[in-house]
Protein backbone atom coordinates (compact mmCIF):
# COMPACT_ATOMS: atom_id res chain seq x y z
CA UNK A 1 0.00 0.00 0.00
CA UNK A 2 2.70 2.20 1.09
CA UNK A 3 4.46 1.68 -2.38
CA UNK A 4 1.07 2.36 -4.27
CA UNK A 5 0.67 5.70 -2.10
CA UNK A 6 3.51 6.76 -3.31
CA UNK A 7 3.09 6.36 -7.02
CA UNK A 8 -0.01 8.48 -6.57
CA UNK A 9 1.75 11.15 -4.96
CA UNK A 10 4.96 10.99 -7.63
CA UNK A 11 1.97 10.92 -10.41
CA UNK A 12 0.02 14.18 -8.43
CA UNK A 13 3.34 16.62 -8.62
CA UNK A 14 4.23 15.43 -11.94
CA UNK A 15 1.00 16.04 -13.02
CA UNK A 16 1.20 19.83 -11.75
CA UNK A 17 4.46 20.52 -13.05
CA UNK A 18 3.36 19.54 -16.05
CA UNK A 19 0.17 21.95 -16.31
CA UNK A 20 2.57 24.82 -15.04
CA UNK A 21 4.74 25.06 -17.35
CA UNK A 22 2.47 24.35 -20.08
CA UNK A 23 -0.36 27.20 -19.07
CA UNK A 24 1.46 29.25 -16.77
CA UNK A 25 -0.55 31.79 -14.60
CA UNK A 26 -2.07 34.89 -16.16
CA UNK A 27 -0.13 36.99 -14.17
CA UNK A 28 2.92 35.28 -14.91
CA UNK A 29 2.28 36.03 -18.17
CA UNK A 30 1.52 39.39 -18.05
CA UNK A 31 4.20 40.41 -16.20
CA UNK A 32 6.55 38.71 -18.50
CA UNK A 33 4.80 40.27 -21.18
CA UNK A 34 5.02 43.94 -19.54
CA UNK A 35 8.67 43.23 -18.63
CA UNK A 36 9.22 41.86 -22.46
CA UNK A 37 7.10 45.10 -24.00
CA UNK A 38 9.26 47.40 -21.82
CA UNK A 39 12.31 46.35 -22.89
CA UNK A 40 11.21 46.01 -26.37
CA UNK A 41 10.45 49.82 -26.48
CA UNK A 42 13.70 50.87 -24.10
CA UNK A 43 15.73 48.99 -27.24
CA UNK A 44 13.70 50.74 -30.04
CA UNK A 45 14.31 54.08 -28.38
CA UNK A 46 17.68 53.25 -27.75
CA UNK A 47 18.47 52.94 -31.26
CA UNK A 48 16.98 56.04 -32.73
CA UNK A 49 19.12 58.07 -34.72
CA UNK A 50 18.93 61.81 -35.48
CA UNK A 51 20.61 63.42 -38.57
CA UNK A 52 21.33 67.14 -37.73
CA UNK A 53 22.50 69.20 -40.78
CA UNK A 54 23.92 72.95 -40.66
CA UNK A 55 24.13 75.45 -43.23
CA UNK A 56 27.54 77.13 -41.52
CA UNK A 57 29.34 78.49 -38.88
CA UNK A 58 28.10 81.47 -36.95
CA UNK A 59 26.93 81.99 -33.22
CA UNK A 60 23.36 82.46 -34.21
CA UNK A 61 23.11 79.08 -35.73
CA UNK A 62 25.46 77.61 -33.02
CA UNK A 63 22.93 78.57 -30.68
CA UNK A 64 20.25 76.98 -32.47
CA UNK A 65 21.89 73.77 -32.33
CA UNK A 66 22.78 73.28 -28.97
CA UNK A 67 18.84 74.69 -28.58
CA UNK A 68 17.74 71.74 -31.19
CA UNK A 69 19.92 69.09 -28.42
CA UNK A 70 18.65 70.66 -25.54
CA UNK A 71 14.75 70.24 -26.89
CA UNK A 72 15.58 66.96 -27.44
CA UNK A 73 16.36 65.87 -23.71
CA UNK A 74 14.03 67.84 -22.34
CA UNK A 75 11.79 65.93 -24.27
CA UNK A 76 13.46 62.46 -23.33
CA UNK A 77 15.78 61.41 -25.94
CA UNK A 78 19.08 62.35 -25.09
CA UNK A 79 22.39 62.19 -26.67
CA UNK A 80 24.21 59.23 -25.54
CA UNK A 81 21.55 57.64 -23.86
CA UNK A 82 18.95 57.00 -26.31
CA UNK A 83 19.99 59.39 -29.02
CA UNK A 84 22.64 59.07 -31.80
CA UNK A 85 22.92 62.38 -33.49
CA UNK A 86 24.77 62.14 -36.61
CA UNK A 87 25.61 66.17 -36.59
CA UNK A 88 27.23 67.79 -40.07
CA UNK A 89 27.86 71.29 -40.61
CA UNK A 90 28.42 72.26 -44.60
CA UNK A 91 30.32 76.14 -43.59
CA UNK A 92 28.32 77.40 -46.23
CA UNK A 93 29.36 75.64 -49.12
CA UNK A 94 26.14 74.50 -51.07
CA UNK A 95 27.38 71.32 -53.10
CA UNK A 96 28.75 69.98 -49.66
CA UNK A 97 25.34 70.91 -47.97
CA UNK A 98 24.19 68.43 -50.65
CA UNK A 99 26.52 65.94 -50.06
CA UNK A 100 26.09 65.85 -46.68
CA UNK A 101 22.59 65.57 -46.71
CA UNK A 102 22.44 62.43 -48.86
CA UNK A 103 24.88 60.92 -46.37
CA UNK A 104 22.75 61.99 -43.43
CA UNK A 105 20.01 60.32 -45.28
CA UNK A 106 21.81 56.82 -46.56
CA UNK A 107 23.44 56.54 -43.57
CA UNK A 108 20.26 55.84 -41.65
CA UNK A 109 18.30 57.76 -39.80
CA UNK A 110 14.68 58.23 -37.83
CA UNK A 111 14.72 61.87 -38.29
CA UNK A 112 16.75 64.48 -40.10
CA UNK A 113 16.81 68.00 -38.61
CA UNK A 114 18.46 71.49 -40.89
CA UNK A 115 19.74 74.07 -39.23
CA UNK A 116 18.82 77.03 -41.34
CA UNK A 117 17.10 77.50 -44.69
CA UNK A 118 19.67 76.10 -46.92
CA UNK A 119 20.21 73.08 -44.71
CA UNK A 120 16.53 72.62 -44.26
CA UNK A 121 15.99 72.18 -48.39
CA UNK A 122 18.72 70.29 -48.71
CA UNK A 123 17.36 67.44 -46.62
CA UNK A 124 14.29 68.00 -48.05
CA UNK A 125 15.48 66.71 -51.88
CA UNK A 126 16.83 64.00 -50.92
CA UNK A 127 14.17 62.20 -49.01
CA UNK A 128 10.46 62.65 -48.91
CA UNK A 129 10.07 59.53 -46.53
CA UNK A 130 12.20 60.49 -43.14
CA UNK A 131 10.42 62.94 -41.13
CA UNK A 132 12.27 66.60 -41.68
CA UNK A 133 12.39 69.23 -38.69
CA UNK A 134 13.13 73.16 -40.03
CA UNK A 135 14.87 75.04 -37.39
CA UNK A 136 14.51 78.40 -37.79
CA UNK A 137 13.40 79.15 -41.19
CA UNK A 138 12.07 82.45 -42.13
CA UNK A 139 9.76 81.75 -44.69
CA UNK A 140 9.02 77.75 -44.91
CA UNK A 141 6.79 78.13 -47.48
CA UNK A 142 8.68 80.41 -49.90
CA UNK A 143 11.42 78.08 -49.48
CA UNK A 144 9.29 75.08 -50.75
CA UNK A 145 9.44 73.56 -47.36
CA UNK A 146 5.58 73.09 -46.51
CA UNK A 147 2.57 74.04 -48.76
CA UNK A 148 0.95 75.22 -45.72
CA UNK A 149 1.99 76.53 -42.34
CA UNK A 150 -1.11 75.16 -40.43
CA UNK A 151 -1.02 71.80 -42.59
CA UNK A 152 2.33 71.25 -43.98
CA UNK A 153 1.24 68.52 -45.52
CA UNK A 154 4.71 66.61 -46.25
CA UNK A 155 7.21 64.89 -44.40
CA UNK A 156 8.22 68.50 -43.12
CA UNK A 157 7.23 70.54 -40.44
CA UNK A 158 9.05 72.95 -37.76
CA UNK A 159 10.00 76.46 -36.66
CA UNK A 160 9.66 79.48 -38.21
CA UNK A 161 11.94 82.24 -37.38
CA UNK A 162 9.74 84.90 -37.96
CA UNK A 163 11.53 88.26 -36.62
CA UNK A 164 9.34 91.33 -35.31
CA UNK A 165 9.99 93.88 -38.08
CA UNK A 166 7.71 95.81 -37.28
CA UNK A 167 8.88 96.19 -33.81
CA UNK A 168 12.55 96.59 -34.50
CA UNK A 169 11.61 99.21 -37.16
CA UNK A 170 9.37 100.85 -34.40
CA UNK A 171 12.83 100.99 -32.11
CA UNK A 172 15.08 102.31 -34.64
CA UNK A 173 13.26 105.40 -35.34
CA UNK A 174 12.52 105.73 -31.39
CA UNK A 175 16.91 105.67 -31.24
CA UNK A 176 17.55 107.59 -34.37
CA UNK A 177 14.60 110.09 -34.70
CA UNK A 178 16.64 111.95 -37.58
CA UNK A 179 17.67 109.07 -39.49
CA UNK A 180 15.65 109.02 -43.25
CA UNK A 181 17.60 106.99 -45.38
CA UNK A 182 17.53 103.14 -44.51
CA UNK A 183 20.37 101.30 -46.05
CA UNK A 184 19.19 97.05 -45.93
CA UNK A 185 21.81 94.55 -46.83
CA UNK A 186 21.40 90.94 -47.23
CA UNK A 187 22.32 88.04 -49.34
CA UNK A 188 21.04 87.48 -52.74
CA UNK A 189 21.39 84.03 -52.70
CA UNK A 190 19.20 82.83 -49.45
CA UNK A 191 15.66 82.61 -49.71
CA UNK A 192 15.11 83.39 -45.71
CA UNK A 193 17.10 86.40 -46.48
CA UNK A 194 14.89 88.01 -49.40
CA UNK A 195 11.51 86.99 -47.39
CA UNK A 196 12.69 88.72 -44.24
CA UNK A 197 13.76 91.66 -46.51
CA UNK A 198 10.36 91.87 -47.95
CA UNK A 199 8.81 92.11 -44.95
CA UNK A 200 11.17 94.50 -43.60
CA UNK A 201 10.65 97.47 -46.48
CA UNK A 202 6.97 97.05 -46.52
CA UNK A 203 7.97 98.41 -42.40
CA UNK A 204 10.39 100.70 -43.33
CA UNK A 205 8.01 102.34 -46.08
CA UNK A 206 5.09 102.38 -43.77
CA UNK A 207 7.02 104.07 -41.23
CA UNK A 208 7.47 106.70 -43.57
CA UNK A 209 11.37 106.57 -44.28
CA UNK A 210 13.34 106.00 -47.34
CA UNK A 211 14.87 102.98 -48.20
CA UNK A 212 17.92 102.05 -50.34
CA UNK A 213 18.71 98.50 -50.90
CA UNK A 214 22.18 96.70 -51.47
CA UNK A 215 22.50 93.02 -51.87
CA UNK A 216 25.82 90.72 -51.85
CA UNK A 217 26.27 87.46 -53.35
CA UNK A 218 29.36 86.37 -51.26
CA UNK A 219 31.54 87.58 -47.91
CA UNK A 220 34.19 88.96 -50.23
CA UNK A 221 31.69 91.41 -51.00
CA UNK A 222 30.75 92.84 -47.80
CA UNK A 223 33.10 94.81 -46.66
CA UNK A 224 33.16 97.21 -49.55
CA UNK A 225 29.65 96.79 -49.63
CA UNK A 226 29.09 98.33 -46.17
CA UNK A 227 31.62 101.38 -46.83
CA UNK A 228 29.58 102.52 -50.27
CA UNK A 229 26.48 102.11 -47.82
CA UNK A 230 27.73 104.00 -44.70
CA UNK A 231 28.18 106.83 -47.30
CA UNK A 232 24.63 107.26 -48.37
CA UNK A 233 22.50 105.92 -45.65
CA UNK A 234 21.78 107.17 -41.98
CA UNK A 235 21.25 103.60 -40.44
CA UNK A 236 22.12 99.99 -41.97
CA UNK A 237 19.15 97.18 -41.35
CA UNK A 238 20.29 93.48 -41.75
CA UNK A 239 17.56 90.75 -41.70
CA UNK A 240 18.04 87.72 -40.71
CA UNK A 241 20.86 86.22 -43.66
CA UNK A 242 23.39 83.39 -42.85
CA UNK A 243 25.98 85.28 -44.93
CA UNK A 244 25.91 88.31 -43.56
CA UNK A 245 26.07 87.01 -39.91
CA UNK A 246 29.17 84.79 -40.72
CA UNK A 247 30.78 87.91 -41.40
CA UNK A 248 28.96 90.04 -39.18
CA UNK A 249 32.68 90.95 -37.69
CA UNK A 250 33.40 92.65 -41.09
CA UNK A 251 30.31 94.07 -41.47
CA UNK A 252 30.97 96.12 -37.65
CA UNK A 253 34.39 97.33 -38.08
CA UNK A 254 33.72 98.87 -41.79
CA UNK A 255 30.36 100.35 -40.00
CA UNK A 256 32.42 101.35 -37.25
CA UNK A 257 34.56 103.51 -39.18
CA UNK A 258 31.73 105.82 -40.30
CA UNK A 259 29.89 105.97 -36.92
CA UNK A 260 27.13 103.65 -38.58
CA UNK A 261 24.19 102.22 -36.66
CA UNK A 262 23.27 98.61 -36.88
CA UNK A 263 20.13 97.34 -36.54
CA UNK A 264 20.49 93.62 -36.89
CA UNK A 265 17.36 91.15 -36.35
CA UNK A 266 19.53 88.77 -34.26
CA UNK A 267 19.83 88.98 -30.34
CA UNK A 268 23.59 87.77 -30.25
CA UNK A 269 24.20 90.81 -33.08
CA UNK A 270 23.66 92.86 -30.02
CA UNK A 271 26.94 91.80 -28.36
CA UNK A 272 28.56 91.71 -31.35
CA UNK A 273 28.38 95.15 -32.06
CA UNK A 274 24.86 95.74 -33.31
CA UNK A 275 23.61 98.76 -31.42
CA UNK A 276 19.74 97.79 -31.11
CA UNK A 277 17.23 95.43 -31.98
CA UNK A 278 14.36 93.22 -30.69
CA UNK A 279 15.38 89.72 -30.75
CA UNK A 280 13.91 86.31 -30.31
CA UNK A 281 16.33 84.38 -28.20
CA UNK A 282 18.34 81.51 -30.77
CA UNK A 283 18.35 79.18 -28.50
CA UNK A 284 14.82 79.00 -27.71
CA UNK A 285 14.18 78.80 -31.16
CA UNK A 286 16.21 75.86 -31.28
CA UNK A 287 14.40 73.96 -28.44
CA UNK A 288 11.13 74.44 -29.81
CA UNK A 289 12.52 72.82 -33.14
CA UNK A 290 13.50 69.67 -30.35
CA UNK A 291 10.58 69.72 -28.83
CA UNK A 292 9.18 68.90 -32.47
CA UNK A 293 11.11 66.32 -33.37
CA UNK A 294 10.78 64.95 -30.06
CA UNK A 295 7.14 65.08 -30.92
CA UNK A 296 7.36 63.74 -34.00
CA UNK A 297 9.51 60.63 -32.81
CA UNK A 298 6.86 59.97 -30.41
CA UNK A 299 4.22 59.58 -33.41
CA UNK A 300 2.95 62.97 -34.79
CA UNK A 301 2.83 63.38 -38.56
CA UNK A 302 4.80 66.08 -40.16
CA UNK A 303 1.85 66.51 -42.53
CA UNK A 304 -0.31 67.74 -39.65
CA UNK A 305 2.06 69.08 -37.44
CA UNK A 306 1.27 72.85 -37.48
CA UNK A 307 4.46 75.33 -38.05
CA UNK A 308 5.42 76.41 -34.75
CA UNK A 309 6.12 80.61 -34.60
CA UNK A 310 7.78 81.64 -32.10
CA UNK A 311 6.46 85.47 -31.26
CA UNK A 312 7.76 88.37 -29.48
CA UNK A 313 11.16 89.60 -28.74
CA UNK A 314 12.96 90.88 -26.32
CA UNK A 315 13.81 94.86 -26.44
CA UNK A 316 18.32 94.98 -26.37
CA UNK A 317 20.48 97.61 -26.22
CA UNK A 318 24.55 98.09 -26.63
CA UNK A 319 24.70 101.60 -24.76
CA UNK A 320 28.82 101.05 -25.54
CA UNK A 321 27.86 101.39 -28.94
CA UNK A 322 25.86 103.74 -28.88
CA UNK A 323 28.40 106.37 -27.07
CA UNK A 324 31.24 104.71 -29.27
CA UNK A 325 29.22 106.21 -32.83
CA UNK A 326 27.88 109.04 -30.98
CA UNK A 327 23.67 108.04 -30.20
CA UNK A 328 22.21 109.21 -27.25
CA UNK A 329 19.93 106.86 -26.52
CA UNK A 330 16.41 108.13 -24.73
CA UNK A 331 15.70 107.67 -20.91
CA UNK A 332 12.19 105.64 -21.76
CA UNK A 333 13.89 103.30 -24.19
CA UNK A 334 16.04 102.68 -21.91
CA UNK A 335 13.65 101.68 -19.35
CA UNK A 336 12.09 99.19 -21.29
CA UNK A 337 15.30 97.64 -22.40
CA UNK A 338 17.98 94.93 -21.44
CA UNK A 339 21.59 96.63 -21.68
CA UNK A 340 23.65 94.25 -23.68
CA UNK A 341 27.15 94.38 -23.07
CA UNK A 342 29.68 93.89 -26.13
CA UNK A 343 31.99 90.97 -26.62
CA UNK A 344 35.56 91.42 -26.48
CA UNK A 345 35.95 93.02 -29.57
CA UNK A 346 32.82 93.93 -30.45
CA UNK A 347 31.80 97.06 -29.04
Amino acid sequence: MKRRGMLVTFALIFTVLIIGFFFPSEQTTNQTASSNEGKSAETNKKQLTVGLLQTTSHPSLDEIREGTIQGLAENGYVEGENLTINFQNAQGDQNLMNTMASSIVSEGADIVIGIGTPASQALTNVTSDIPVIMAAVSDPIGSGLVTSEEEPGGNVTGVKNQAPVEDQIELMTAILPDAQTVGMLYSSGEDNARAEAARAQVAIEDAGLDLKTYTVSNTNEIQQMVAAMSKEVDVIYLPTDNTIASAFNTVVSEADRYNMPLIPTVDLMIAQGGLATIGISQVQLGVESGRMAAEVLDGKDPATFPVYIVEGGEQLINVEKAEAIGVTIPEDVLENSRIIEPEEGGQ
